[in-house]
């Protein structure tokens, strides 16, 4: 064998081994990219969360989830923008940040500047199946429709956190049915149905919303809601 054609070789097989473990990382990644966030898995609000869960026998484990859905937040139909610097806008923001203090399902970020509203009533606005988010960011005030879900698929707000001031979580249980299929055979709360929890990851400043789902199973949700 002369020399060239080593070199030639050698060349070939580390091409080949080259593009065999970009192959493998980028796999890998895709995989990692679909899991749960280790941001959120470690931060202290999930693991409260998915604690209360196994110590009601609704066994979930983190690595269960998966991302099923990234979409935008920012939608002019469901948002009000205020300058902070109009006056009625600024009172009117003062007293509903007071008045939210120590409420039930209202949780306040960590620079009690903003919060999450899931109480699970129609309020201010607001229905049941419906996440607000109101705060000031920078010189604005935001009043914002986060997310909602299906009553179709039986579905029901059970936490919410911060992880900073600009990414929040929120816990959704409902029936693993498509929101907008008409079709899908009705199931009562009270009966026994199918159902998964949905874990919305949102982030403010990048205008993003990740949805991550756990792998189904039955239960009675009438019965499960005062065990969340």
């Amino acid at each position: 064998m002369n020399t060239k054609f080593a070199i030639f070789l050698i060349i070939l097989m580390g091409a080949a081994i080259f593009a065999g473990v970009y192959s493998n990382l980028r796999e890998q990644a895709a995989v990692d990219d679909s899991k749960l966030p280790q941001k959120v898995e470690m931060d202290r609000g999930f693991q409260r969360w998915i604690t209360n869960l196994r110590n009601k026998d609704v066994v979930i484990e983190a690595d269960e989830f998966r991302l099923v859905e990234k979409n935008e937040i920012y939608n002019t139909k469901w948002m009000k923008v205020y300058s902070i610097e109009d006056e009625e806008a600024k009172k009117v923001y003062d007293a509903t940040i007071e008045a939210s203090k120590q409420v039930d399902k209202i949780i306040f970020s960590p620079s009690d500047r903003e919060f999450i509203d899931f109480r699970n009533i129609d309020r201010e606005g607001y229905k049941s199946n419906e996440v607000r988010f109101y705060g000031q960011k920078e010189d604005k005030i935001i009043d914002l429709r986060a997310l909602d879900c299906s009553t179709r698929a039986n579905c029901y707000i059970d936490r919410a956190y911060f992880l900073d001031n600009d990414l929040f979580v929120v816990s959704e249980i409902s029936r693993n049915i498509d929101k907008k299929d008409e079709t899908a055979e009705i199931c009562l709360p009270e009966q026994t149905c199918t159902y998964t929890f949905k874990l919305h990851l949102v982030d403010l400043i990048n205008n993003a919303r990740w949805i991550y789902e756990s792998e189904s199973f039955e239960a009675v949700l009438t019965e499960l809601i005062p065990n969340l």
